[in-house]
């Protein structure tokens, strides 16, 4: 029975050794490995070797299966490819938020906020500088230390943006860093391809190429969203992005090609397509460049693009301290360098829409019923007088319980009025009552001697002050009194028969170019004429001989008609209502009520990304907003008649139109030429169309007027005025006083008046905003890598639990498979004892 020999015994014995010798070389790379980054600890899959089917003399009916020892099947890698796919998505992300956390820092400390060299400490040093001149308009140096704060501001804007820029450089140098050694990596994978294709092949396995391949995977997990998949043959097929960049041994290397636009910022290209990377460090790199950069860079553009603009408006419409018209812009206009690349960003219309004349004066509206207005009743007893500023005054009275239309019928029947109260429809139906004049109503002062009657009839009323005489204080010495108005002298007689009447025919006969007396319910009023704009504070009154003095003359404050309520139906000569279309939006206007500034409001209120405003000399102007990018790219429908009024545009010459509410006042699809010609009447700023993935660069064309910075006393500080005009185009436009600092005041109001971020932020609250933003995202990215980083780590963790050394559990094993050789070795050691006496000693028995 040969198959169970003592030499088949032997070579049961010698597998033993050579097992156990290979198990110990397993351990003991294993330990020299330990500290190898990437190592997958690897186990010897012992195996029995197949059995002998066999009988024997103590078992001879039933064969028996007799073993023959082991042998090592293959030598294996203990990883889990679940925990490896769980670690490469998650090291994606957290290098991800790594890169977007450190960067994100620097932008925080290159915006240096809160601190004195952070660009809102300067915003607030340049509007201090604004306060100073309005201290002290006159101060030649508070005018130079506005204008170097404003130049100090602009510098720290530039130098920010250039820095963000740079970073931007920086950045776009990493990609093509990492694309470069991608490309290493993918060489590499593609050389362990080939080797493991043959491993394959001949049936054995390649772990520490594996473990290679495992770790490249890993450290391409750091850069990109990687996708892989095995063959048959042991080769992976590697995608990173949306492309295939790995097939086998073949390598399509990645490329960083310098885009057509802008600053030939490059993308990444495998053959002639584009990659598109998701995840991972270049994934970051490409947002930071591409989009958060760019994000605060836009920030900057837009303020500086509302400082300046809106600066602009208002100084073009002041005068300097020598009350010269400056028309100055006080930033140079951030406008295209070239039409044909250029949007449209604002329209300001070319007219003054100020100081025309009133013709209508709206009390109530929107009464359904015609009788509802004429049936109103006065609840009082009242009185009201009305001067027409120069030569004309009465007075008319209603009882109490009297109606609208019977006070209607009393001014009816006074022969010298110069307008009428009548009843009408307007807007889009209903009544209202209106006073209505072919003169200037801005020209009459109506007082209210009960305070209740224009209140009653729904009319807009204003304090008015008039030197009042009491008929109960008039007693007054007999002579002649000396009296001066406005430097001009009369002599004024009294005897004991003078009444008030007698008083108010002298005074208005010898000053009434100056002032008008007229008595009314026992007392003698003094008005100042139209001359002196109904305005006492313009009155110098010379009593040397004590004339009102014993009369007691005091003021006395009265509710005066508003009658400078310029409602758009004085400026259109319209009152039924019409429509404005912003893209889809509809905005109706009523003119009986709206004003210049109600309809800019209207229009803001709509929310469709273009803003509204009127100028300080009421110049209508629309800009388009950050949601729009700057750009007015909406259409916009409207009465021609309208569009004119403001100065947008010359009307066609044919009336038939004025009022088709279908005319196209913007049509964002004309070339900019066309639009060029269309609004070459009104003020046009084009700006520099805006690059994909670049930002706006108006921060790198601001600057402060050259005239303004050579000469600071150029600077705009009054308001001035401008006359009556007779179709609401004021033209002659005077100063009013070097020490009159309206313009200055209106410039230091623009910190608080919500024009930024679609017109829902101010300047002060805008620049808050940014660096809390920015705050915020810091923040947020911070805390994401955070939990990513322990997500991570607890993955890693996992991981090397599963394919990492112990050494501890290697020296156990050293030990087993130590004591396991020498067991075996001693197994051959007794069977060669036992071959010995049988060739040496069998069948000698006796010698």
């Amino acid at each position: 029975m040969p198959d169970i020999s003592l030499f088949g015994t032997l070579n049961t014995g010698l597998l033993g050794v050579y097992a156990s010798k290979l198990a110990m070389n397993v351990v003991a790379h294993n330990i020299a490995n330990a500290n190898t980054p990437g190592f997958s600890r690897q186990r010897p899959e012992l195996l029995t070797m197949p059995p002998i089917p066999t009988t024997s003399l103590t078992q001879p009916a039933i064969p028996l299966q007799i073993g023959t020892g082991v042998y090592v099947r293959d030598i294996k890698r203990i990883r889990d490819q679940f925990l490896d796919l769980q670690y490469r998505q998650v090291n994606n992300k957290y290098n991800y938020w790594d890169v977007m956390t450190s960067n994100i820092h620097f932008v925080e400390q290159l915006i240096a906020e809160p601190s004195e060299a952070g660009i809102r400490y300067l915003f607030d040093s340049f509007w201090s500088g604004i306060e100073e001149v309005i201290t002290d308009p006159t101060n030649t140096a508070a005018k130079r230390g506005l204008v170097s704060r404003a130049e100090e501001l602009v510098q720290h804007m530039k130098d920010l943006y250039y820095r963000l820029e740079q970073l931007r450089v920086d950045l776009d140098n990493e990609i093509a860093q990492r694309a470069s050694q991608i490309n290493a990596m993918l060489k590499r994978l593609a050389d362990i391809n080939a080797k493991v294709r043959i491993a394959v092949s001949l049936k054995y396995s390649p772990n520490d190429l594996l473990d290679e391949r495992d770790r490249i995977l890993d450290e391409l997990s750091n850069l990109a969203d990687i996708y892989y998949y095995e063959d048959a043959a042991g080769q992976i097929t590697l995608r990173i992005g949306n492309q295939i960049v790995l097939t086998g041994q073949d390598v399509v290397e990645l490329r960083a090609l310098d885009r057509p636009f802008g600053k030939g910022f490059k993308e990444l290209f495998a053959g002639n397509s584009k990659v598109v990377v998701n995840d991972g460090r270049l994934k970051a790199l490409f947002d930071l460049r591409d989009n958060v950069l760019v994000k605060y860079m836009n920030r900057l553009d837009e303020f500086a693009l509302s400082l300046s603009d809106e600066f602009n408006l208002v100084h073009q419409d002041g005068f300097n301290g020598d009350g010269s018209v400056t028309g100055l812009k006080f930033f140079n206009d951030i406008s295209a360098d070239r039409i044909q690349d250029s949007v449209l960003y604002r329209l300001a219309g070319a007219k003054r829409v100020e100081n025309g004349p009133i013709n209508f004066i709206s009390g109530m509206s929107d009464r359904k019923d015609f009788a509802d207005i004429l049936t109103k009743p006065f609840i009082e007893k009242g009185s009201i007088v009305f001067f027409n500023g120069t030569d004309k005054i009465f007075s008319a009275r209603v009882n109490p319980y009297d109606k609208v239309e019977d006070f209607q019928a009393t001014l009816s029947a006074i022969a010298d009025r110069w307008f009428d109260l009548k009843i009408g429809a307007h807007g889009d139906g209903g009544y209202r009552l209106y006073f209505e004049s072919s003169q200037n109503l801005r020209h009459t002062l109506a007082l209210d001697f009960n305070g209740n009657m224009f209140n009653t009839m729904g009319f807009a009323t204003r304090n008015v002050d008039v030197f009042v005489v009491n008929e109960s204080d008039f007693k007054v010495k007999a002579g002649n009194y000396k009296i001066a108005v406005n430097g001009k002298e009369a002599i004024i007689s009294v005897t004991s028969s003078t009444t008030l009447g007698d008083l108010a025919k002298q005074l208005t006969a010898e000053f009434g170019t100056e002032i008008v007396a007229y008595v009314h319910d026992g007392k003698l009023l003094i008005i100042p004429t139209l001359k002196n704009n109904f305005n006492v504070k313009q009155i110098k009154l010379s009593d040397p001989d004590g004339l009102f003095t014993q009369a007691n003359i005091h003021l006395e404050t009265y509710k005066a008609l508003d009658t400078g309520i310029e409602t758009l139906e004085n400026i259109l000569k319209r009152s039924q209502a019409f429509s404005i279309r912003i893209g889809a939006t509809e905005i109706r206007i009523d003119p009986t009520k709206m004003t210049l500034r109600d309809l800019a409001q209207k229009i803001n209120e709509a929310n469709t990304g273009i803003l509204a405003e009127v100028t300080p000399h009421s110049k209508f102007v629309i800009r388009s907003s950050r949601s729009l990018g700057f750009e007015l790219k909406k259409v916009i429908q409207g009465p021609e008649a309208l569009w004119s009024a403001l100065g947008f545009i010359d009307p066609d010459g044919d009336p038939s139109n004025d009022w088709d509410e279908g005319f196209v006042f913007l049509n964002p699809y004309e070339k900019p030429e066309d639009q060029r010609m269309r609004y070459i009447k009104a003020d046009a700023l084009f700006i520099d169309k805006r690059l994909p993935m670049e930002p706006y660069r108006f921060v790198e064309k601001l600057a402060v007027n050259s005239t303004i910075r050579s000469n600071p006393e150029t600077l705009a500080v009054d308001i001035g005025y401008t006359e009556d005009n007779p179709n609401w185009d004021a033209k002659v436009f005077r100063p009013s006083g070097r020490a009159n600092t309206k313009i200055v005041e209106y410039l230091s109001a623009l910190k608080y008046k919500k024009l930024l971020n679609d017109g829902l932020e101010s300047f002060n609250e805008y620049l808050g905003s940014v660096v809390a933003e920015l705050g915020v995202e810091g923040e947020t990215a911070m805390k994401i890598k955070n939990n990513t980083d322990l997500m991570k780590k607890e993955i890693d963790g996992e991981r090397e639990r599963v394919k990492g050394v112990s050494l501890d559990e290697e020296m156990a094993n050293m030990i087993k498979y130590q004591h396991a050789f020498n067991a075996a070795a001693r197994v051959m050691t007794a069977v060669d004892e036992m071959i010995g006496r049988v060739i040496d000693r069998l069948g000698v028995v006796g010698r």
